[in-house]
């Protein structure tokens, strides 16, 4: 098993190398995602490899999975909605009696207690749509390259999003998606998939477009370090994702990963997809600085996070 396990994690980290090596020398982003698209074996490899992983090998410790189900229990059920609020009210010091006022009618007319509808939930790279198991969310689950028929094939990167819409969309064999459709999104092991920083700030900027006011984005990296090795990074992400409309309501961090969850806390943002790109030099990975030789077998860099980079999966025993 640990040698399947190894084998397997092999195949998920060497995706990750070709992509990031691939944009080293090309500086193309959208050349190099644009020639992984038209790799189909290669997706259908790597997707093979991460549903055997989660399936298989890592199947019944499901701690990322369990970690955003209990975080969206707490936060939209439990009051975690409320204190963020609360939160965010006493830190403005708001004095205007009108803003108290609008602020304390937010505070009271929580339009998630005692919901009868389910939480819709988009899980972005999803591959099998491990959130379909709960009661609580309605799951609409895409990926690049799906690895079970419930998760829609769909390139996040390059979906046009609607204007927001008061009526029932019709059904149809193409998904589309709309302005302030969502209650949750999840990017689960997904940012860190993306080569290109600039891809990341599209991807979270296309979130909070997605979600409604107040709604959630869970954001889960593999960080195998100690406690406190990555906090420039992780301070720096918060900064990113804050200029572009959130505000972060939780963070944990595990053995093996990151744990982030982040309110939509405005509905108007500075930014578009076209203009958010500049903020893509603060979701940065520690192997975006990675130096690589042609036509030579090892790579310049530091070694140490080689190691880091190859250790995520092959000790992620409860990713799923």
């Amino acid at each position: 098993m640990e040698s399947e396990h190894k084998k397997l994690s092999d195949t998920i980290t060497g995706v990750h190398e070709h992509l990031k090596r691939s944009l080293f020398f090309t500086k193309d982003a959208n050349k190099v995602w644009q020639n992984h698209i038209e790799d189909e074996n290669l997706r259908k490899t790597y997707s093979s490899a991460m549903l055997k992983l989660a399936t298989e090998i890592w199947s019944g410790k499901e701690c990322r999975i369990e970690w955003t189900y209990n975080t969206c229990r707490e936060y939209f059920y439990n009051g975690g909605l409320q204190k963020s609020l609360s939160r965010e009210m006493k830190l403005k010091q708001i004095s205007s009696q009108t803003n108290k006022e609008w602020c304390l009618g937010n505070l009271t007319s929580n339009d998630y207690e005692n919901m009868k509808c389910k939480l819709k939930l988009l899980d972005v790279g999803s591959c099998y749509n491990p959130f379909a198991k709960f009661e609580e969310f309605s799951c609409v689950a895409i990926d690049l390259t799906p690895g079970t028929e419930d998760v829609v094939q769909c390139d996040f990167l390059s979906i046009d999003i609607l204007p927001q819409t008061n009526y029932a969309v019709p059904l149809s064999t193409t998904l589309t998606f709309h302005e302030k459709s969502f209650d949750i999104v999840v990017f689960s092991l997904v940012l860190t998939y993306l080569p290109a920083t600039e891809q990341r700030t599209v991807f979270c900027f296309k979130a909070w477009q997605l979600l409604k006011l107040h709604g959630l984005l869970i954001i889960i990296s593999p960080d195998s370090k100690s406690l406190h090795h990555n906090i420039p990074m992780v301070k720096s992400w918060k900064q990113a994702l804050e200029n572009i409309g959130f505000v972060r309501v939780k963070y944990d961090k595990l053995s093996h990963l990151q744990c982030m969850a982040f309110r939509k806390c405005r509905t108007h943002s500075e930014f578009d997809v076209a203009s958010c790109v500049s903020l893509a030099h603060l979701l940065y990975t520690p192997q975006d600085n990675k130096i690589y030789e042609e036509d030579v077998c090892d790579d310049v860099g530091d070694r140490e996070d080689d190691d880091f980079v190859c250790k995520q999966f092959s000790e992620l025993p409860f990713v799923s």
